[in-house]
C-alpha cells in the first residue's frame, strides 16, 4: 500500500505540471488570474478549461488559425515598464521666425584669477543677425537631445542690436547661499528678433527650431586665489609688514611715551594763533570744510577740532566753529563739549559757539564771511575738504588781517591757500596733525608705519628703474596682480 500511495502522488504530479503548460497566459488583477490547483478541479472543470473554444456556426466570421490566436495573445499581454524618457518640447514651427545663421555658436568657459571658485566666465562669438542670446546652467547637464529640459536654467539675457563682430562676454556668479556643485554644464542659444517671448524658449526647443545653439561646456568652479601671481604674495608681504611695525611704533610709545615726529610749522603756528586771541581778546573761527562726516578729510578735522578746542578751553578764548552740513554740526557740538570737559572748564562751553550756516556751498561762504567782519577773529583755521569757497574765505581772513592756517587734501585748492594763508598743511600733513596734537600711541604708531611703507615704496621704484634699463622684469613681476 506504501508504494501504491507513492505512485499515485508522483502520476498527480505530473499530470499537474502538463496542465499548467497548457494553460493559457492570464492578466494579473482578473477572475481568471486567481491560483487554481488542479488537484482541487473535478473532471468536468477540467476538461472545459482545457478544451478549445467551440466554433459559433451562426456568426460569419471565420475560425481563426491557431499561430494568429496566439500572436494575439502575445499583443494583449503587457510588456515591462520602461524609464520615461526625457520630454521634449513641441514648438509650432510655423509661428517662430527663420535664422539666417544655424551654425553652432563657439562657447568657451573660464575661472577668473584671483576667484573664490563662485565666478565662471562665459564668451562666445557674435551671429551675423540681431536677436537675444539666451544662457543656460544646469548642474546634471550631458547632451541636450538626451536631457531633459527642466534641468536646464535661463540665467543671463544678452540683447544684439546691430551685427558686430566683437565676442560677448558675462560672468555668471553662483549664490552663496547655493552649494557650489562639482561642474556646470552651460549652453548658449539665439533667438532671432521677432521671436514670440523668447526667455520661455529652453535648449531642447532651440534646437528644434534649428536656431543657433552651442553644444553643452562643462565648467568646474575652482578657486584661483593666490594662484602664480607674486602681486599679491607681495601685497600681503606689506600688509603683514606695516601690522609688524604698528605692533612695535605702539609698544615703543607706550614704553617711552617718546617717538622723533617731524615738526610741521603749521602745526605749531596753531597754538601761536590761539595765544595771540587770547592775547587780542578775540575769538578763533574754526572751519571744517564743507563736505560731509563720512569724508575722510571731514573726519580727520574732527580730530584736530578735539584737541584745539581743548587747547582754547585752557587758554580761556572764545571758539567758533562755521558748518555746512547738519550732522557735521552736531559731531562737532560734541567734539567741542568734550575738549572743554577734558580741559577741565565745561562751564566755559558756549552751546551758540558751534553754528549751522547753510548746505548750499556759496550761502555757507557768504554767512562765514559775514562772522569774519562781525566779530573780526584773530585766528582763521581751515582744515577739511574744501572747493571754490576756499579763496573767497582765505581772502576775506587776509583782508580782516587775521592768523590763518589752512589745510586739505585737494590739489586743486592748495594753490589760493598757499597763496592767501600765513600756514599750509600739504596732503597728508592734514592726516598727521590729530597724531601730532593728541600723541595717541594708536596714532603715532599708523603714521610711522606709512612713513617707513613710502620709504619701501620708494626704494622699490628705484630699483624697477634700474632692473627695467637693464632689461630685467624682476622688480616689475612683483608688483604683477593678473595673468597675461
Amino acid at each position: 500500500m506504501k508504494h501504491l500511495f507513492l505512485f499515485f502522488m508522483f502520476s498527480l504530479c505530473l499530470s499537474s505540471i502538463g496542465y499548467a503548460d497548457d494553460f493559457p497566459p492570464l492578466e494579473v488583477g482578473s477572475e481568471q488570474a486567481k491560483p487554481n490547483v488542479p488537484g482541487n478541479l473535478d473532471q468536468e472543470n477540467l476538461s472545459e478549461q482545457l478544451a478549445p473554444p467551440a466554433p459559433n456556426l451562426l456568426s460569419n466570421e471565420k475560425p481563426q488559425p491557431a499561430t494568429q490566436q496566439a500572436q494575439q495573445q502575445k499583443a494583449s499581454t503587457p510588456e515591462k515598464s520602461q524609464p520615461p524618457k526625457p520630454k521634449s518640447v513641441t514648438v509650432n514651427r510655423s509661428s517662430y521666425p527663420a535664422s539666417q545663421f544655424r551654425f553652432p555658436i563657439e562657447l568657451t568657459t573660464k575661472i577668473p584669477d584671483n576667484d573664490s571658485g563662485r565666478n565662471i566666465m562665459l564668451s562666445w562669438a557674435p551671429v551675423n543677425q540681431t536677436g537675444t542670446y539666451l544662457v543656460y546652467r544646469s548642474e546634471k547637464g550631458g547632451d541636450i537631445s538626451s536631457t531633459d529640459a527642466s534641468t536646464w536654467t535661463l540665467i543671463a539675457t544678452k540683447k544684439q542690436a546691430t551685427t558686430q563682430t566683437e565676442g560677448f562676454t558675462i560672468r555668471d556668479t553662483i549664490d552663496l547661499k547655493q552649494e557650489i556643485s562639482d561642474q556646470y554644464w552651460y549652453v548658449v542659444g539665439f533667438a532671432p528678433d521677432g521671436t514670440p517671448n523668447p526667455t520661455a524658449l529652453t535648449p531642447n526647443s532651440l534646437s528644434e527650431l534649428e536656431y543657433p545653439i552651442s553644444a553643452s561646456v562643462i565648467a568646474k568652479p575652482t578657486g584661483a586665489l593666490f594662484k602664480d601671481l607674486p602681486g599679491i604674495w607681495f601685497l600681503l608681504f606689506l600688509i603683514l609688514g606695516v601690522g609688524i611695525m604698528m605692533y612695535v611704533f605702539t609698544n615703543q610709545v607706550r614704553r617711552t611715551k617718546q617717538v622723533n615726529i617731524r615738526r610741521i610749522p603749521g602745526i605749531d603756528a596753531i597754538e601761536e594763533g590761539i595765544g595771540r586771541a587770547t592775547e587780542m581778546g578775540k575769538p578763533v573761527l574754526y572751519v571744517p570744510g564743507i563736505d560731509s562726516l563720512e569724508d575722510i578729510q571731514t573726519i580727520a578735522s574732527m580730530l584736530v577740532l578735539g584737541e584745539i578746542s581743548k587747547t582754547i578751553a585752557e587758554y580761556q578764548t572764545d571758539v567758533i566753529v562755521s558748518c555746512c552740513v547738519p550732522i557735521v554740526r552736531e559731531v562737532a557740538d560734541e567734539v567741542v563739549k568734550s575738549g572743554f570737559y577734558r580741559a577741565g572748564h565745561p562751564d566755559s562751553y558756549d552751546p551758540t559757539s558751534v553754528r549751522f550756516i547753510s548746505t548750499e556751498q556759496f550761502a555757507f561762504c557768504a554767512g562765514t564771511n559775514g562772522i569774519m567782519y562781525r566779530q573780526k577773529p584773530a585766528t582763521n583755521i581751515y582744515l577739511g575738504r574744501f572747493f571754490a569757497e576756499s579763496l573767497i574765505l582765505a581772502e576775506t581772513g587776509f583782508v580782516n588781517k587775521a592768523i590763518q592756517i589752512a589745510g586739505t587734501a585737494e590739489a586743486s585748492q592748495l594753490p589760493f591757500f598757499i597763496a592767501a594763508c600765513d600756514y599750509t598743511l600739504i596732503g597728508e600733513e592734514l592726516f598727521a596733525v590729530s597724531a601730532y596734537l593728541s600723541e595717541d600711541p594708536r596714532l603715532v604708531s599708523s603714521l610711522k608705519a606709512s612713513d617707513w611703507i613710502k620709504i619701501v615704496i620708494v626704494a622699490l621704484l628705484a630699483l624697477g628703474i634700474l632692473t627695467m634699463t637693464l632689461e630685467s622684469e624682476i622688480i616689475h613681476d612683483l608688483f604683477k596682480f593678473t595673468k597675461d
